[in-house]
C-alpha cells in the first residue's frame, strides 16, 4: 500500500458529512462555497434546495438536516423557540436583493412596465412559503401596483421556480432574486429599490440534529469567511 493511498484512507476515515437545507435563491452562491469548504476540510456537504417555509416545516417535524439556510429571519427564530435549532449558531451572513427580470423584448425602464398591456403574466414565488414571494408582494403594495397586476400574477413554489417561468418564457416578467439572475447571464433586469420591501436577510442556523457535529459549526463559520463574502458579493448579495 502506497503512502498516498494510506493518507487518503486515514483522511476519509476522519471526514464527516452534514446535510444542509437551503433556500433555493442561494443555489448558485452556495455551490462554490460548499466546494471550497469541502476542499479545505475534507468533509462532505449534502445540500437540498427549496422554499424556506417548506424546510421549516420539515425540520420542525424532525427531518434530519444539520443546518438550515433561510432567506429570512422568521423561520430560524421559530425553530430556536421550539428547541429545534441552536440559538448560539444563529448567523446573518448575507442580504438578498429583489429584481424585475425578463427574457422577452420588454424594456425595463421603471416599475410601471408591469402595467403594460404587453405584460400578461408576472411570476413571483409563493408568498405563503417563500421570503422572496413576500418581498415581491410588499414591493407591489408599496408602489401601489398590487391591485393593478394581481390578475397577472403566477406563482412558483419557490423563487427558483418563478425564475424558471421567466427563463422558459412562460411568464413575461418575474419579480425574483438577483442572485439567480446574475449567474444566468441572459435577459434584462432592473434591480428594485431595497426600501420598497423588508430586508431579505439570509440566516444560517444549526439544527438540534446537527448540534453535536463539529463540522456543522465549522461550516456556519465558513459562511462568514473572506472567501464566502467574495462569492456572495459576486452574486449580488450585500454582506455584513
Amino acid at each position: 500500500m502506497t503512502l498516498l493511498l494510506l493518507l487518503l484512507i486515514v483522511a476519509f476515515s476522519f471526514s464527516e458529512t452534514i446535510r444542509v437545507a437551503s433556500a433555493s435563491s442561494f443555489r448558485f452562491a452556495l455551490n462554490p462555497i460548499i466546494k471550497e469548504f469541502e476542499k479545505r476540510t475534507g468533509n462532505r456537504v449534502l445540500v437540498s434546495y427549496g422554499a424556506s417555509g417548506h424546510f421549516f416545516i420539515q425540520i420542525k417535524n424532525g427531518a434530519p438536516y444539520d443546518i438550515f439556510i433561510s432567506a429570512n429571519e422568521i423561520y430560524p427564530k421559530k425553530l430556536i423557540e421550539s428547541k429545534k435549532a441552536v440559538k448560539a449558531s444563529y448567523t446573518i451572513f448575507a442580504r438578498g436583493k429583489l429584481t424585475l427580470f425578463t427574457m422577452k423584448n420588454i424594456e425595463l425602464k421603471d416599475y410601471k412596465v408591469l402595467l403594460s398591456p404587453r405584460v400578461k403574466t408576472v411570476a413571483i414565488a409563493n408568498p405563503k412559503h417563500a421570503p422572496y414571494g413576500r418581498a415581491a408582494m410588499e414591493f407591489l403594495k408599496n408602489t401601489g401596483l398590487y391591485k393593478k397586476v394581481l390578475k397577472k400574477l403566477v406563482y412558483g413554489s419557490n423563487v427558483s421556480q418563478a425564475f424558471q417561468y421567466v427563463v422558459s418564457k412562460g411568464a413575461d416578467i418575474g419579480i425574483v432574486a438577483l442572485s439567480l439572475v446574475i449567474p444566468y447571464g441572459k435577459g434584462n433586469y432592473l434591480v428594485i429599490d431595497p426600501k420598497l420591501y423588508s430586508p431579505i436577510n439570509n440566516v444560517a442556523v444549526i439544527t438540534e440534529h446537527g448540534k453535536d457535529k463539529k463540522v456543522s459549526w465549522e461550516f456556519i463559520k465558513f459562511l462568514s469567511s473572506p472567501f464566502a463574502k467574495e462569492v456572495l458579493r459576486k452574486y449580488g448579495y450585500e454582506v455584513p
